[in-house]
Order: structure tokens, then sequence, then C-alpha cells
């Protein structure tokens, strides 16, 4: 599998669980935020197969107060997402204004939607109402969101079992066993702090 290029953790196995990824070294007290700039959320669209590459490159053009305004309300959307995530995977309730403002922002990317006809046989596909909008990022991480929320089994939605680590993932493992994020990194480190508190 090759690597795309970037800070962002690509762990998750899911669009809507990368998103969810881009606070980095969460949660630990001076987390790394890798979606800074309306620039940096359009960069992780395009690495995430959200966006074509074409619009990409018209929106990283962009900038101005409504970009940074689509940037932070791209953060507000992930926190909001990780808090209900967090919340079912402590067995806590989750709280109604973190689900309501998911369904606010997954009902605005299906407002924006449109049919476009495609192909020689003149098939219909979804595409977007203004095709290049500054929004689509957001609509197309929130859609992500909805197939994430609507489609996948929620056991198979796993968190990082290292205990400094935020990442969830989706488990595609035989047997769904699958502890970590990256074995090579978590999972090395937990098993060897294991290993030394054994021995105390």
């Amino acid at each position: 599998m090759s690597v795309r290029p970037g800070p962002f953790d690509w762990s998750g196995g899911h669009p809507a669980l990368d998103f969810l990824n881009t606070l980095d070294e969460r949660p630990s007290e001076s987390p790394v935020e890798n979606l800074a700039t309306y620039r940096d959320f359009v960069r992780f669209a395009e690495l995430a197969g959200l966006i074509e590459p074409s619009l990409a490159a018209t929106l990283r053009n962009r900038s101005g107060p409504r970009c940074e305004r689509i940037a932070r309300r791209a953060r507000e959307l992930r926190e909001r997402v990780y808090n209900v995530l967090a919340a079912t995977y402590a067995g806590r309730s989750r709280a109604q204004q973190d689900l309501d403002a998911i369904a606010r922002a997954i009902r605005s990317a299906h407002g924006g939607r449109a049919f476009a006809v495609s192909g020689s046989r003149r098939v219909s596909v979804p595409g977007w109402r203004r095709p290049t909008a500054p929004e689509i990022p957001l609509h197309a991480c929130s859609l992500a969101i909805e197939r994430l929320l609507v489609e996948v089994d929620r056991d198979r939605i796993r968190k990082c079992e290292a205990s400094d680590c935020g990442v969830y993932f989706l488990d595609t493992s035989k047997g769904q066993r699958r502890q970590w994020c990256r074995m090579g990194n978590c999972g090395n480190r937990e098993k060897q702090r294991r290993w030394r508190s054994g021995k105390r």
C-alpha cells in the first residue's frame, strides 16, 4: 500500500475517521492541529479522496474570511464527531447538541447536491449545485460522516488501545481483534510499557 503524503494520519480505514484523526497527538495537552487553514482542509479532502484533484487545485487558490470560517466549521464538526465516538466508546450518553450539529452538517451537504448528466449514456450522477463552491470539502466530509454512522457496524469502529493515543479506526482485521492504530508505533510502544510494568 502506498503512503499518501502530508501530515495526516491515514490509519482510520475510512475517510470520516481519517478526518477525525486530523487533530494529532490527542489526548495530550498540546495536540497538533493539521487543519489550521482552509488550504490544509482542502489538501486533506483531496488526499482522502473526497474531492477531485482538479477541484482541489481550484479551491487551494481561495482565501479570505469565508474560507477560514469553513475551516473553523470543519474543525468544529470534527470535534462533534469525536465527542460522539468517545462517548460511545466509554459507554456514556451522547450529547444531543453534538448529534444535532452533525445532523445539520449532513442536511446542508445534501442541500448542496445536484444531479448531473455524465457519459454517452446520459446517466444522472450526483454532483454539486455549485461545482466550485468553497463549502464542497466540508459537504464531502459531512457525507463521509453520514456513511460512517449509517452504513458501518459500530462494533468495527475502534479506538487505539494505547493509553496516550486518541486515534479511531475501522477494524477490518480477521476476527476483529485489531488493537492499535499502527503496530509499528503505538502497538510496540504499549507492549513495551506493559512489559516494563509487569516486571516491577
